[in-house]
């Protein structure tokens, strides 16, 4: 099977021209929100020769870039391969869904105290442009609105470490997605983001944290990854399957 080639790094909405920036950092962030609007997809490689002339700089810069993307755990280094973007395994995608479920329970625990009228029009506003991404078909779109909305509670709960530590996390939930996610599916709805934002909006920050983490862990279930870690049987798959020779 073909490896996907490497495209659409910059955003639709601007010509490409406008992201030859200078600088790893301004590449980190052009590749790792690319992968997480799911625009280059898991096992996409990432060739420093191309992002070269992509963003006009020095194969040196890319690969800085490149090393940090590494660290993030978005980008995997492979002997005679160069960089590619990471295809997390059943196992790593359970262990980042853990993960979220720890850090956003506690930025559900800051952000209460902290939650202003202006913090919660801000989350509001983003459940509906989700949810008229969803009615348009955008699915990049809403993946891009899913995220920002849990990024925005971490950063109302003001604790940047947090915050940082979620990023990351939420940048490797899209590759999980992107490889896990049932067809004409949907993992995080814009309708338990409602929910949710009742639930923050209340005086309960013990519901409010019960209330995350089921939703977290819901969409941990609708990957099916329990599915996907079973052994592929291809006699069963191919039982009813006959040849004349």
């Amino acid at each position: 099977m073909s490896e996907p080639k490497l495209r659409g790094l910059a955003s639709s909405d601007e010509p490409v021209s406008t992201k030859r920036r200078q600088g790893d950092r301004a590449i980190h962030r052009a590749i790792s929100d690319a992968i997480f609007e799911q625009r280059v997809p898991p096992g996409t490689k990432l060739a420093e020769d191309t992002l070269g002339d992509i963003f006009a700089v020095s194969r040196t810069v890319v690969r800085k870039a490149l090393f940090q993307l590494v660290s993030d755990k978005l980008v995997d280094m492979r002997p005679n391969r160069g960089a590619v973007v990471a295809s997390p395994s059943v196992d790593e995608a359970r262990d980042v869904f853990q993960a979220r479920r720890v850090i956003e329970a506690a930025c559900v625990a800051a952000a209460i105290p902290r939650l202003t009228e202006t913090h919660r029009t801000a989350l509001a506003d983003l459940i509906e442009q989700d949810r008229a991404a969803h009615h348009s078909d955008s699915r990049r779109v809403a993946i891009r609105l899913s995220g920002d909305f849990h990024l925005k509670i971490a950063e109302i709960a003001g604790n940047d470490v947090l915050a940082g530590y979620l990023r990351e996390l939420i940048g490797r939930t899209s590759l999980i997605i992107g490889l896990y996610e049932p067809v004409r599916s949907s993992v995080c709805t814009f309708e338990e983001h409602a929910d949710l934002l009742a639930a923050i909006t209340g005086d309960d920050i013990e519901a409010a944290q019960r209330a995350m983490t089921t939703h977290l862990s819901t969409c941990e279930q609708r990957l099916g990854l329990e599915r996907q870690a079973d052994d592929i049987d291809l006699r069963q798959i191919f039982a009813d399957q006959k040849t004349d020779t």
